[in-house]
């Protein structure tokens, strides 16, 4: 089960050690990295002064770039052989034949050498994504797992076929990206338990899996299912999501529809979407930390809390019965808990379900000793015949700071064996350490998202690791990402093609275009030297940094109809901006009533600049690259560093080009 390799190194790397060194030099001393990656922000494009462009790029990167398209970029950045280039470029004078003749792709000059030893630097620092698929299975079987291999990067699986297949009744409400990642991850997790319970010698299995973040459930559904038999506990935040699981687990027959009745009988739910209701589907109780907790059974329909934090029914007998009969008949189960996940303690919240209570004594009391829960594969009164509860948390995409909650929960809670955690989102990660610095002074802007999540020092942030946390480098001390860098690392520029790559640059280029009109007309600052970028009134008269304490200005998302020319682009962001609270007085007085011909000759005369923002885009979403692997292995040292651990690893689960956030982080206790 456990890779060859910790971490998915390209072939290039000796071991993990090696890596991380590297890694951490590289992003603290590459001057052009820094600021691709979290240096600049695109609404700033058109609005400075030198252009980012001319700031960023060397002279002899622009030079190049001059004689080919966006395609043509993009196939160096990420599918060029960029070895045999440098071969050719730095050997001896004909040493290989004049490989290129002096042209590349049609044009008269090769690739400059320092664009193509960045371009080597980037994608040897960029952790492998690729995975060997593993068959669904018919029945709950162990099979041997995957281990990391030494493919290219861009050099993804494409098999298919029957792999991804899971029943269509489990499968239902899933999309085909959905699909894949649950059947993968879902077999991924049962052979993680099954490996842990060998580790073990077979005696120790895991009892049950808690789901972080479980949304609509399809990855618990389907490891309850008769594909994996497991015991599932779902924690999710939103009760609506909640209730839609539960209707999603009747019309996969996973649930029966019971008719529940209400007010003596005369109002009936048997609907296929589930509506729970408090007093007859769930109970509420409230943790160590009083925060309310409600647990949604499966098998019970209401579950009791008794005074010691575990699950009883009547006298506590029906209950165990059930979960009993389940357990020995090898059938899985799920169970919902709605909570907002503040951090990684567990303990109190799971051990209503995980861990139920032995019945009350006759005197109506429980000695301590008593109402220390034990998982139970027998009936109550068997206690020779218990064992301690071991679980298993997984995430499948936990948004921000969820994944670094789960990671910690191997820590925080004994009854905690193994994590595996697969995160996304990382634009929502909080940050520890403070603001970035940056080589540029020019380039540090004082976007005021950028202040606020920059000063958040959270410590459930980013970085979780003491080595990060205390790496030294000639910016400081630790290693910083602000939201702009981390916003890019959600990018999937190996998935981009022709068509969707000229939709976003045309969006980027209108966004930044829209920017220009907003300064010029005074409804935003010009952006100087230490001065707010896009986003911050013009309104108000205070300094800059006074102003960027603002709320930004922000367009969100366009109708498809928007992007037909800047003119609709430009005429619809101004109708929704002027319906905003803070800025709306400021648009319609300013830029609401321009002609289309404005607009249009913005459009014309920005033109040129449109193919050097998307090459800057381009550079900065395949830099970013580097940006995730970085949050990744700082995950797994974090784990490394903790003496409970004993094996952490990470590994791709499911194909980059389904669905690019494929890298487990997976951690267990000794």
């Amino acid at each position: 089960m456990r890779p060859e390799t910790p971490l998915p190194l390209p072939a290039c790397w000796p071991d993990a050690d090696t890596y991380i060194s590297s890694l951490l030099s590289f992003i603290t001393t590459s001057t052009i990295f820094r600021n691709l990656c979290g240096g600049v922000h695109i609404l700033d494009f058109l609005t400075r002064i030198p252009d980012l462009y001319t700031t960023v790029l060397p002279q002899e990167w622009r030079d190049f770039f001059v004689h080919h398209d966006i395609g043509v970029v993009l196939d160096l950045l990420m599918r060029e052989d960029i070895d045999a280039l440098l071969r050719n470029i730095t050997g001896p004078a004909n040493s290989h034949g004049d490989d290129f003749g002096g042209c590349w792709r049609g044009a008269p000059v090769l690739p400059p050498e320092s664009l193509l030893r960045y371009v080597n630097d980037v994608r040897r620092h960029c952790l492998r994504r690729e995975f060997p698929r593993l068959p669904i299975p018919i029945s709950n079987t162990s099979n041997s797992q995957p281990s990391n291999n030494n493919n290219d990067h861009n050099n993804h699986n494409h098999n298919n076929g029957n792999h991804d297949t899971i029943p269509q009744h489990i499968a239902i409400g899933m999309k085909p990206k959905k699909a894949h990642e649950v059947a993968h991850f879902a077999r991924y997790v049962d052979a993680l338990s099954d490996y842990i319970q060998q580790q073990a010698g077979g005696a120790e299995d895991i009892s049950h899996i808690v789901d972080f973040g479980s949304g609509q459930n399809y990855l618990g559904r389907t490891l309850a299912s008769p594909l994996y038999n497991r015991q599932i506990i779902a924690i999710e935040r939103r009760q609506n999501n909640i209730s839609g699981a539960i209707g999603k687990d009747v019309l996969a027959k996973l649930k029966k529809n019971k008719t529940k009745k209400k007010n003596q009988g005369k109002k009936e739910n048997a609907s296929g979407d589930v509506e729970v209701a408090a007093e007859s589907d769930s109970a509420v109780s409230t943790s160590r930390n009083g925060e309310e907790v409600r647990v949604e059974d499966e098998k019970e329909g209401v579950i009791d809390l008794d005074m010691g934090g575990c699950v009883g029914r009547n006298n506590g007998r029906t209950a165990y019965n059930a979960v009993v009969k389940e357990r020995h008949g090898y059938k899985g189960s799920m169970d919902y808990i709605e909570h907002d996940i503040q951090n990684g303690y567990l303990e109190a919240i799971v051990r209503h379900i995980v861990e139920p209570s032995s019945p009350p004594s006759p005197n109506g009391q429980n000695p301590q000793s008593q109402r220390t829960c034990k998982y139970p594969n027998s009936p109550p009164g068997s206690e020779s015949n218990t064992k301690p509860a071991r679980v298993m948390v997984i995430s499948l995409h936990s948004c921000g700071n969820l994944v670094h909650h789960g990671i910690r929960s191997l820590i925080l809670n004994p009854s905690v064996t193994a994590i595996a955690m697969i995160g996304c989102c990382y634009n929502l990660l909080t940050e520890r350490l403070g603001p970035v610095t940056y080589k540029l002074p020019i380039l540090r802007s004082l976007h005021p998202r950028l202040e606020a999540t920059s000063n958040a020092y959270d410590p459930h942030g980013f970085p979780m690791s003491k080595k990060l946390e205390t790496y030294r480098h000639e910016g400081g001390t630790g290693i910083k990402l602000n939201i702009t860098a981390r916003m890019m690392a959600v990018q999937a520029p190996y998935n981009w093609g022709p068509k969707d790559s000229e939709t976003f640059f045309t969006r980027h280029f209108y966004r930044a275009l829209l920017q220009r009109v907003l300064v010029d007309y005074g409804v935003v600052p010009v952006p100087g030297i230490g001065g707010p970028i896009g986003d911050v009134p013009l309104e108000g008269g205070g300094k800059a940094e006074e102003v960027a304490s603002g709320t930004p200005l922000i367009v969100g998302s366009m109708r498809k109809a928007a992007f037909v020319s800047f003119a609709a682009y430009a005429h619809a962001a101004i109708e929704k901006l002027s319906r905003d609270a803070h800025y709306g007085r400021a648009i319609q007085e300013k830029v609401y009533g321009l002609p289309e011909t404005v607009f249009q000759g913005y459009e014309a005369r920005y033109a040129v600049y449109r193919k050097n923002l998307s090459i800057v885009w381009s550079l900065m979403a395949f830099s970013a690259g580097v940006v995730e692997s970085v949050i990744v292995v700082d995950r797994w040292l974090f784990l490394r560093e903790q003496t409970e651990v004993k094996e952490a690893w990470v590994e791709a689960v499911f194909d980059y080009q389904q669905s690019p956030r494929n890298l487990v982080v997976v951690g267990i206790k000794g």
